[in-house]
C-alpha cells in the first residue's frame, strides 16, 4: 500500500527532464571497543522536486545499533509529501508517513493525511512553513501485534535559517493525534559545508508516543553526526 501511494505521488509530480530535481545522501557510522562493544549505523536519502506550482518531497531513513553483539535498535522510516501552491503563500498538501521500529512502543505506523499549508516566512535568510490537516492512521503494537485504525489530526511547523550560501540550520515539529495515540516528532539539524557538495550534518531527533506498552519508554532520542552529499538543482 505504501509503495503504491508513493508511486502515485511521484507520478503526479513528473515534469520535464530539466525540472527542479535535487537530492541528498547521508551516512553515519560509530563504533566503540574495549569495555563496551557497540556499533551504530544510520543513513538517510531525500529526493525533492520543485516545479512552478507542484512540489514533492520524499525522504527515507534507517537506524541500526548493536550492543555487545546484540541488536539494540532498528528503525526504518519513509515519508512523501506532495504539495500544490494555491497562492504565493498558501498551498494544499497530501502526505504519507511510514515507520517501523522493532524496539519501540509502536512497531509499525502508516498514516495518510491531507490539508492546508502556509509559507509564513519566505525571505532569503528565514523560512517558516506551517501545515494543518487530517487523515487516517494504521498502527501495530510491539507487544501484542494488535493492529488499530483511527482518524487523526496532523500539524507541522518547519523553520530554516540560512547561515551562509552553503550552510543552514533547521528545526521541525510534527504531531499527529488520534484516539489510540499522539505521536510527536522533533528534529533539530545543522548542515555545514565541507567542500563542494559534501557536508557535515549534526542532528538531534526526538520521537514521542503518548500510549506505549508497559516496559517501553514513551520518548526515544537520536543524535547523529553524518556526512552528506547533495546533488541536483
Amino acid at each position: 500500500m505504501l509503495g503504491r501511494l508513493l508511486l502515485l505521488c511521484g507520478l503526479l509530480c513528473v515534469g520535464p527532464a530539466d525540472a527542479g530535481w535535487s537530492g541528498e545522501l547521508e551516512f553515519g557510522y560509530l563504533a566503540s571497543s574495549g569495555n563496551t562493544q557497540t556499533e551504530s549505523l544510520n543513513g538517510k536519502f531525500g529526493l525533492d522536486y520543485a516545479g512552478d506550482q507542484w512540489k514533492n518531497a520524499l525522504i527515507a531513513s534507517g537506524v541500526y545499533t548493536t550492543d555487545e553483539g546484540e541488536t539494540s535498535a532498528e528503525r526504518y522510516a519513509a515519508a512523501d509529501t506532495l504539495s500544490c501552491d494555491v497562492t504565493a503563500r498558501d498551498y494544499l498538501f497530501a502526505a504519507v508517513d511510514w515507520e517501523k521500529d522493532l524496539f519501540g512502543g509502536v512497531r509499525e505506523r502508516l498514516s495518510e493525511s491531507a490539508g492546508y499549508g502556509r509559507h509564513v516566512l519566505m525571505g532569503p535568510t528565514h523560512k517558516l512553513d506551517v501545515e494543518f490537516g487530517a487523515g487516517v492512521r494504521q498502527t501495530q503494537a510491539n507487544d501484542t501485534g494488535e493492529r488499530q485504525n483511527d482518524t487523526i489530526v496532523r500539524g507541522k511547523a518547519a523553520y530554516q535559517l540560512a547561515l551562509s550560501e552553503t550552510s543552514r540550520f533547521r528545526q521541525s515539529l510534527k504531531a499527529e493525534s488520534g484516539e489510540s495515540n499522539t505521536y510527536v516528532e522533533f528534529l533539530s539539524e545543522l548542515k555545514l559545508a565541507i567542500v563542494g557538495q559534501l557536508y557535515a550534518v549534526l542532528s538531534y531527533t526526538v520521537h514521542h508516543n503518548s500510549d506505549v506498552p508497559p516496559g517501553n519508554e514513551k520518548t526515544d532520542t537520536f543524535t547523529a553526526v553524518n556526512l552528506s552529499y547533495s546533488f541536483g538543482k
